[in-house]
């Protein structure tokens, strides 16, 4: 069975997913970082955002991007720009770029 839902419902449910999730954030004068939990920061994890104030920049870790997209069946740059979204309801500046290391090898 298929559904037809509209785009900022769509999102919706992805932002809802993206809240629900363990993420570890801490504040910095040049903008906020986003672990997988607070765990993974004190052990030394991984990244999984990190925003620039200055730069107005988004990094997200293509392991989390590629978790949205397959979760969801979107290609990489539909998941890497609604997690965007979601970051900047997070954080108190405006994003003009977010990029992501999925295509680097």
């Amino acid at each position: 069975m298929k559904f037809i839902i509209s785009e900022s419902k769509f999102n919706s449910l992805v932002f809802d997913y993206l809240n629900s999730q363990n993420f570890y954030r801490m504040s910095y004068v040049w903008g906020f970082v986003f672990w997988d939990s607070r765990e993974s920061k004190e052990s030394g994890g991984y990244i999984s955002i990190a925003t620039n104030r200055q730069n107005k920049d988004c990094f997200v870790n293509s392991d989390l991007v590629v978790k949205v997209a397959s979760f969801f069946g979107l290609d990489l740059d539909t998941a890497l720009n609604i997690i965007g979204e979601w970051v900047k309801t997070k954080i108190n500046f405006d994003l003009d770029y977010i990029n992501s290391d999925f295509d680097s090898e």
